[in-house]
C-alpha cells in the first residue's frame, strides 16, 4: 500500500525515548502529535487512529503490549528495542502490519524530551520493503544516518552499544572509589574526574582508539603500571578491572617496543599473580 509523504505517527509509551523521539518527528515536519503511555485507552486509540506505531516501552514489555493493542492490515508497528529482533513484533504482524525497528544507538537521560540528540547519531534499522525504505528516510529526516540489522546478532550488538555507554559508568563508578581508596574527599571526585572523562570520550570520537589513547600502557611504561597493581592490590575487584582493561587497551596495535609489551603483558595476566 502506498503511503502519502508523511503518514500519521503516533508513540505508546510516553517515557525518556518516546518523548524525545515524538518531538524529534514534530519537528522534522511529520505528523506526529500522538503519544500514550503503556497502558489505558489513549494507546488503543493511538493504533486505531495512527498508520504508524512506535512502541518505546521497555524491552520487556514490547511483546505484551503488542499483543494487547488493535493492529490492522497495511499498518506499520515498530519498536525501538536494540536486544530485540522484530519477531516480538508477531501479534501485528498477524493481524496483517508490517513490522520494523527502529533502534537510536544513543542514550536518553533526561525526563525532559531531548529531540536534538538524535543529530548525528546512527540508528539500526530492521524492516522489509516500503516500511525499511521509509525508516531509514526518517531517521535521515531526524539528523542520523542508519546501520542495517537483519542477519547481525542483536545481542551482540547490543551489548557493544552497552560497553560505550552504561560501561563507561561502571568506569566512572572505578576511578572514583579508587579516588577515595588513594585518601582524597569522596564528595570531590565527580568534578576531578568528569573532565577527564569527557576529554578522553571526545578524543575518542574525534581520533579514534589507538590515536586518542594515552597513558602508561600507551607509552609502555611498565614501572608506572607496577606501581599502580601494588596501590590496587588493597582492592581486588579494582585490581582484577584494572589488569583486564590493561590487557584489552594491550590488545591495540600501540607499536610498543617487544620486550615492554611483553612485560606488560605479564604484569596485566592475573593468572600470574603479578602485582
Amino acid at each position: 500500500m502506498k503511503r502519502e509523504a508523511s503518514p500519521s505517527i503516533g508513540v505508546v509509551g510516553a517515557g525518556r525515548l518516546g518523548t524525545s523521539l515524538a518531538a524529534a518527528l514534530t519537528a522534522a515536519g511529520y505528523r506526529a502529535a500522538a503519544i500514550a503511555d503503556r497502558d489505558g485507552e489513549a494507546g488503543q486509540t493511538i493504533v486505531r487512529d495512527c498508520e504508524v506505531v512506535f512502541l518505546t516501552v521497555p524491552d520487556v514489555q514490547i511483546a505484551p503490549v503488542c499483543a494487547a493493542l488493535p493492529w490492522r492490515a497495511g499498518q506499520w508497528a515498530v519498536h525501538c528495542s536494540g536486544a530485540l529482533g522484530i519477531d516480538v513484533l508477531a501479534p501485528a504482524a498477524r493481524a496483517g502490519s508490517a513490522t520494523g525497528c527502529l533502534h537510536p544507538i544513543q542514550s536518553f537521560p533526561s525526563r525532559q524530551p531531548e529531540p536534538e540528540r538524535f543529530r548525528g547519531i546512527v540508528c539500526g534499522v530492521e524492516a522489509s520493503g516500503e516500511l525499511g525504505s521509509f525508516l531509514e528516510r526518517l531517521a535521515h529526516d531526524l539528523g542520523a544516518t542508519t546501520v542495517r540489522l537483519e542477519g547481525v546478532d542483536r545481542a551482540l550488538y547490543h551489548a557493544a552499544a552497552v560497553f560505550a555507554s552504561n560501561a563507561v559508568a561502571a568506569l566512572a563508578a572505578a576511578a572514583e572509589r579508587t579516588w577515595t581508596l588513594a585518601g582524597l574527599p569522596p564528595e570531590t571526585a565527580h568534578a576531578a574526574l568528569s573532565p577527564l572523562l569527557l576529554g578522553a570520550a571526545s578524543n575518542v570520537a574525534a581520533l579514534g582508539t589507538v590515536a586518542a589513547l594515552t597513558g602508561p600502557v600507551a607509552r609502555g611504561d611498565v614501572a608506572t603500571v607496577e606501581g599502580h597493581l601494588r596501590a590496587l592490590a588493597a582492592d581486588p575487584a579494582l585490581l582484577d578491572l584494572y589488569r583486564r582493561l590493561g590487557a584489552e587497551l594491550l590488545a591495540l596495535p600501540l607499536g610498543l617496543p617487544e620486550d615492554a609489551r611483553r612485560r606488560l603483558a605479564a604484569l596485566f595476566d592475573a593468572r600470574g599473580n603479578r602485582q
